[in-house]
C-alpha cells in the first residue's frame, strides 16, 4: 500500500517567506519555500502542540529585546505563535531547545509538480 501524497502545480508554490497549508491524508503540513528549496513540515510544534505552520510565521531571525541578530535575508526560521520559540524551516531544529524538532517531510519535484509524501526527508 502506497503513503498518501499530495501534488502541487510549481507555479501554485508560495512566494520565499509566505506558508502554504496542504493536507496530506489527515496531515496538516505547511510547505515554506526558503530561496530556491521547498520544505513541509507539520502544522504541530513539538513543544506544546500549537499550530506551528497554520498560525506561526517566518522570521528572519531571534529576537532578543531590541536587537534581532539576522541570520540571513530569507526567512529561513519558523516562529510558533504561543510561545515565540523559533524552528530552524530547513532542518526543524528548534533554536530555543536543539532537542526538540518540527516533523518534516519528503519534498520531492515530479515533471512540473511538487509532491509531498508522508516520508521523513533525506
Amino acid at each position: 500500500m502506497s503513503r498518501p501524497e499530495a501534488r502541487i502545480p510549481l507555479a501554485d508554490l508560495p512566494t520565499p517567506g509566505q506558508i502554504r497549508m496542504i493536507e496530506v491524508g489527515d496531515h496538516r503540513i505547511g510547505l515554506i519555500r526558503v530561496g530556491d528549496e521547498v520544505h513541509a513540515l507539520a502544522d504541530r510544534c513539538p513543544h506544546r502542540g500549537a499550530p506551528l505552520c497554520s498560525a506561526g510565521r517566518t522570521v528572519h531571525g531571534i529576537e532578543l529585546g531590541d536587537e534581532v541578530p539576522v541570520r540571513g535575508a530569507e526567512r529561513a526560521l519558523l516562529r510558533c505563535p504561543w510561545h515565540k520559540w523559533d524552528f530552524d524551516i530547513a532542518s526543524g531544529r528548534c533554536l530555543v531547545h536543539p532537542t526538540l524538532r518540527a516533523r518534516r517531510y519528503r519534498v520531492t519535484v515530479e515533471h512540473e509538480d511538487v509532491v509531498v509524501r508522508l516520508e521523513h526527508p533525506r
